[in-house]
């Protein structure tokens, strides 16, 4: 019956089939019904689950499924046998346009009749062709797929694509709960689905259907995201992943790689993918060589704290695949840091940490750090991998050398109830070796 009580309360919900979970973002619809009768609840549910049904129909193959049938409508039409057949054909794609004018409304039915009839393109015709001819890295084209599939599955014709029906369409799309991040960045995929179609004049070169037709709230100037973490909150995230269990077994172990993760985080200030893909060849007694960055800054040699290199040094002889953080694997995008990363994300949440802060908050607190201990920003940007802020050191300098970067980092510290620096051995190369 697609509804599930929670709480006191009923909720629609449904399933969306694998194959349709790329297009619409998720695994599941559920909506709050506003009842605790069950009866009730089953009535409310009724048209919710049929829209979302005609959603999941919509959104399979990134392709609209209305667009489908027509087509399959216009190449029986034009293969035809004789005019008798024909002229049948037509009375009964006829009769089908009329159903469709009665259940979905007239705009539906004539953008049925206009493909069925080929005085419309479809909005899919040169889907697959702009796919193939897509150069960015896999995870970019996968989202501008999935965003050029939400407009297919919205608009059955090229022709019913314009200023005034996508606006509508970002009405729908906000009350779906898409941000004004997501929804900025779908209408950039569609210019670019757009221009690709003005190439081969399937649409009008002058038509600009996706500009100015959506003004986003206005940006708040106190920052939101990648908020750092205090001192205290890094010794409560790598202390919860200490004690945290790998599993819901009764003697599942600790997820001590996660533990590490954080403490080499925030001793470095890298990036989750960064850590998660050094190579120990890359690795010395004193340093670690960070490369195939996501910027040119981002290539760096960064020192290693006295208070990890304990830990850099075990995880360095113990690795058994040849990085310096072993046993991860990569995922579709060659990104290694996927499953620990959300790893991470499920701890700091239950920590009672929000969206604002996340693993790359760590470099926010490494340069919050560095600020406070004085450390120039040129000093800091080095360790970091940031752009340089002046134009001499950022277009002339070659960089701090890593006795200043090691100096810098140094006086960084967090107050763990027993401080690694003071507490391990420490048998760290000197510089320079």
């Amino acid at each position: 019956m697609n509804i599930e009580l929670i709480g006191r309360v009923w909720y629609a919900s449904l399933l969306i089939p694998k194959d349709a979970r790329e297009v619409l973002g998720k695994v599941r619809f559920k909506q709050a019904l506003g009842t605790a009768n069950r009866r009730e609840a089953i009535h409310l549910a009724a048209p919710i689950v049929a829209h979302w049904k005609a959603q999941i129909k919509q959104a399979r193959g990134s392709t609209n499924a209305v667009a489908n049938e027509a087509l399959r409508w216009k190449q029986a039409l034009m293969q035809a046998p004789d005019e008798d057949t024909k002229e049948t054909w037509e009375n009964v794609l006829s009769d089908k346009v009329e159903a469709i004018a009665e259940t979905q409304g007239h705009q539906a039915a004539k953008d049925f009749s206009d493909l069925a009839t080929g005085i419309a393109t479809a909005s899919n015709q040169y889907f697959e062709t702009w796919k193939a001819q897509i150069t960015s890295v896999a995870k970019t084209k996968d989202q501008m797929v999935k965003d050029v599939g939400l407009l297919i599955a919205e608009f059955s014709t090229l022709q019913a694509v314009n200023k005034s029906a996508v606006r509508h369409w970002i009405d729908k799309l906000q009350g779906d709960g898409k941000g004004d991040a997501s929804i900025r960045r779908i209408l950039s995929f569609c210019r670019h689905y757009w221009k690709y179609l003005k190439r081969y004049d399937a649409v009008d070169k002058e038509s600009a259907p996706f500009d100015g037709v959506f003004e986003a709230a206005p940006k708040k100037k106190r920052r939101t995201t990648n908020l750092p973490y205090s001192p205290d909150d890094v010794v409560q995230l790598w202390k919860a992943a200490s004690e945290r269990p790998l599993g819901t077994a009764k003697n599942a172990p600790k997820d001590v790689q996660l533990a590490e993760l954080i403490m080499l985080g925030a001793y470095t200030g890298a990036r989750i993918e960064e850590l998660c893909s050094i190579k120990i060849t890359k690795v010395t007694g004193h340093s670690f060589k960070v490369e195939d960055a996501k910027t040119d800054s981002g290539w760096r040699e960064v020192p290693i704290h006295s208070a990890i290199a304990p830990l850099v040094k075990s995880l360095k002889e113990s690795s058994t695949d040849g990085y310096l953080i072993s046993g991860l694997t990569f995922n579709k995008y060659e990104d290694r840091s996927n499953a620990i990363g959300k790893r991470f994300g499920r701890l700091k949440t239950a920590q009672g940490f929000t969206s604002a802060h996340t693993f790359h908050s760590f470099r926010s607190t490494v340069a919050t750090l560095l600020e406070n201990a004085g450390v120039p920003e040129g000093v800091a940007a080095d360790i970091i991998g940031h752009e340089k802020p002046t134009m001499t050191y950022g277009l002339y300098s070659g960089g701090a050398d890593m006795a200043t970067k090691k100096a810098a980092l140094e006086k960084i510290s967090y107050p763990f109830p027993q401080s690694p620096k003071k507490n391990v051995e420490i048998n760290a190369e000197p510089l320079g070796s």
